[in-house]
């Protein structure tokens, strides 16, 4: 009699390239189905099905199997070496919310967790250890990391970042040179790493998560990193040398202009930034102010002026528990950027450009940098300072549609002398003119665009006023 799940007959024989078209066509429930048939189709699927271990949190009472995942592997230490790619999304809380990320429910005994964490020897143990026995998801995530020596990807959105403590100290056994027998993360080359804007549950705690994340730098393969990193009141390296990563990708929200310039003078191979200048009423720190230093942004940008291709600064605010938006100036100016050669793109709000008030001698060419191929100018910080009951100091948005225009026609009329690579123009406008309904009336849209089919530069209007 043949066994009961005998495999079709020179399916299993076929070459590895043959078994890779093969599977790689089938959903994780059919490669499931195939790794029960016997276990040579069970050695073959599993490193398929572990590679990318992905779950959305959907319900808050809810959490992902994080417990049931981290028990096989300590069962089964070579399923964790298959896994190269972690994916954790959720949206489950709101977004302005005082509410904690839910504690972790386990139903059986931690004795192998626990037994793995002493194995380590790392000083922190005692802690790590009551945490996870708590339900911590911090404490969970840290224990999954720390089995995952193959890890290339790692994607962690805010609901699983709201606490970090132990994930960063795993981190940063990991860059000592001390051995515990924990993963060096050699192989992660890209991760996401962010907190939620305007997580109060955070700002009670007044906790920073600086010294969880700067490990990440120090990373031999880190190439692509998008990471929420706060304004600590001492910024200091979480190691005795300085890091040296292979950054080229580099995307931050949170820190203020004070501490960026310690990171980027770290990136010599950064060529894309994306930066969110960010300011929160409700955050008491000597950081985030409400003043846009351009000339400390400026400085800080200047430690990638000979790689940068590609930058885009935003610019949004927190109200706390204030109904109105708080009031934000800008002091300085970006004088450096019309220096950035290697620029090729710059997205940028309109106030970093050329300030809030409507000044006739401020010109676009005297700061946007000369090789410059695509401009995406937007009105970020527009509806600061509406509310404001006593303006001095604060000035409101000036800049009227057709001041614009003769601001981009200045530009535009020996635009081939100052950025003669230029080939488009984009302005992405989010907030609409409540007094009008509409911030560019069509005769003003049809007059940009004559305006750059008379200069031969595409110009581009991305309304976004109705989605916002």
């Amino acid at each position: 009699m043949k066994p009961k799940h005998q495999a079709a007959p020179g399916i299993i024989s076929c070459p590895a390239e043959i078994l890779d078209l093969v599977f790689q066509l089938l959903s994780p429930a059919d490669l499931r189905v195939f790794g029960r048939v016997n276990k040579a189709f069970r050695n073959y699927v599993e490193p398929l099905l572990y590679s990318k271990i992905q779950w959305t949190w959907l319900k808050a009472e809810s959490p992902p199997p994080i417990t049931l995942l981290v028990r096989k592997i300590l069962c089964r230490p070579q399923l964790a070496t298959y896994i190269t790619n972690i994916h954790f999304e959720s949206d489950t809380f709101c977004r302005w919310s005082f509410k904690v990320v839910p504690k972790i429910p386990f139903t059986s005994e931690l004795n192998e967790p626990i037994a793995f964490i002493r194995k380590t020897g790392v000083s922190y143990t005692d802690l790590w250890i009551q945490e996870l026995c708590q339900g911590i998801t911090d404490a969970w995530l840290a224990l999954l990391l720390a089995q995952l020596p193959r890890l290339k990807c790692l994607y962690l959105s805010p609901n699983f970042t709201q606490q970090s403590k132990l994930i960063g100290m795993v981190l940063r056994s990991a860059i000592e040179p001390a051995y515990y027998g924990l993963p060096d993360f050699r192989h992660l080359r890209d991760v996401s790493f962010h907190l939620r804007v305007g997580d109060r549950s955070r700002k009670k705690r007044n906790d920073k998560n600086t010294t969880d994340v700067l490990p990440f730098f120090y990373l031999p393969s880190i190439q692509h990193l998008s990471a929420s990193i706060e304004n600590p009141v001492i910024f200091t390296w979480p190691a005795a040398h300085l890091p040296v990563p292979n950054l080229t990708s580099l995307d931050l929200n949170f820190v203020r202009e004070a501490h960026l310039g310690q990171l980027l003078s770290v990136t010599q191979n950064l060529k894309t930034l994306r930066w969110a200048w960010y300011f929160d009423i409700s955050v008491e720190d000597q950081f985030t102010t409400p003043i846009v230093d351009l000339d400390q942004i400026d400085t800080a940008l200047s430690h990638v002026r000979d790689t940068l291709t590609d930058l885009t600064i935003l610019a949004e605010c927190g109200t706390g528990l204030d109904p109105f938006l708080p009031s934000i100036k800008t002091e300085g100016s970006l004088k450096s950027l019309v220096n950035f050669n290697k620029l090729k793109r710059l997205q940028i709000p309109l106030p970093f450009l050329v300030g809030f008030a409507q000044d006739t001698t401020k010109r676009l060419q005297d700061v946007i940098p000369r090789n410059i191929e695509f401009l995406v100018i937007t009105d970020n910080l527009k509806q600061q300072n509406q509310d404001v009951a006593d303006r001095t100091g604060w000035p409101l948005w000036e800049w009227e549609d057709h001041v614009i225009i003769d601001l981009i026609r200045l530009w535009l009329e020996d635009w081939r002398a100052c950025t003669p690579h230029l080939r488009g123009i984009t302005l992405r406008l989010e907030w609409t003119d409540w007094e009008l309904d509409e911030w560019l009336p069509e005769t003003t849209v049809q007059q940009l665009r004559d305006l750059g089919a008379q200069a031969g530069v595409e110009i581009e209007i991305i309304d976004l006023t109705d989605v916002m």
